[in-house]
């Protein structure tokens, strides 16, 4: 468990803003589905507008590294179709971290803080023609490491997904790019990605079908490459079992992890849970369909 013990409160919030300094929970894909593909969500439809629902709302909790840093990190969605082409969203994602203990300079305990953070996005979803959607999400990023180790900062996202032929999609999708982050020592770069991506789904039988995705790209500010694969099979559009994995060359930004998941839709809900071999990861997801 991530608990840091320093000399001098100075020693530790120098230490924390480094170890936090660049939000890393807005780099890790909040969806159930994607984290079991490997995190690959370049090119998947998740983000497309909504055609046989008017509104969802969603919850995904994740358990980041439980048996190393420990996020705890939970995101609320929810969209609603506008008109056909058209659909907006909004999300709350919140991120609780282990306690830390403060000490003064005589190596005396002041107590203890539990660094947490969070983001607030709005987004939309828009297909200009019948193969082409093109997504825009513009988010708020608060930081609060201590009490006086507080930052905030603005990012934007913007994909645009090809739908080559019904089976098959290619993406392209820029993530979070925006001010940087400042605890009071300077700023620091957001962890922007820049990734492309492919995915498909493949009709077997009336009741069988295989699900692929891949994603690559890279971290500019931090000269990390990262790459996802996942696969999945779906029954009868309604069990869905997903495997994938991950790589980055950055492992303290990101880790190199397989998965699995497995996911059950119907007409009104869907629920659905993941596995993550990242320091023992899990992530349970429930969403409703009107």
């Amino acid at each position: 468990m991530m608990r840091r013990t320093l000399t001098t409160l100075v020693a530790l919030t120098l230490a924390v803003a480094a170890w936090a300094q660049a939000v890393p929970f807005v780099t890790i894909p909040h969806p159930t589905a994607s984290l079991a593909l490997g995190g690959a969500h370049a090119a998947t439809p998740e983000a497309a507008p909504m055609k046989e629902t008017a509104f969802e709302a969603g919850v995904d909790k994740l358990f980041w590294q439980t048996s190393a840093i420990n996020y705890n990190i939970t995101n609320y969605a929810v969209r609603a179709r506008v008109i056909e082409a058209l659909t907006l969203g909004f999300e709350y994602t919140t991120n609780s971290m282990e306690e830390v203990t403060l000490y003064s300079g005589t190596g005396q305990a002041l107590g203890t803080t539990q660094p947490n953070e969070m983001s607030a996005a709005l987004s939309a979803s828009f297909a200009p023609t019948k193969n082409i959607f093109i997504m825009a999400r513009g988010k708020y990023i608060h930081s609060s490491l201590t009490d006086t180790d507080d930052a905030k900062g603005w990012a934007a996202d913007l994909g645009a997904v090809w739908q080559i032929s019904k089976p098959l999609a290619i993406g392209l999708l820029a993530e979070n790019f925006g001010t940087g982050i400042d605890y009071g020592y300077g700023e620091y770069p957001l962890p922007s990605t820049v990734k492309a991506g492919v995915y498909g789904n493949f009709a077997l039988a009336p009741r069988h079908a295989i699900e692929t995705a891949a994603d690559a790209g890279l971290m500019p500010f931090y000269s990390a490459f990262l790459a996802s694969i996942g696969a999945g099979y779906v029954y009868n559009r309604m069990l869905a079992l997903r495997v994938g994995a991950h790589i980055c060359t950055k492992g303290d930004i990101l880790p190199t992890y397989a998965s699995v998941g497995l996911f059950f839709t119907s007409t009104n809900f869907d629920i659905g849970a993941a596995y993550l071999t990242a320091s023992n990861t899990y992530s349970i997801s429930a969403r409703l369909k009107l």
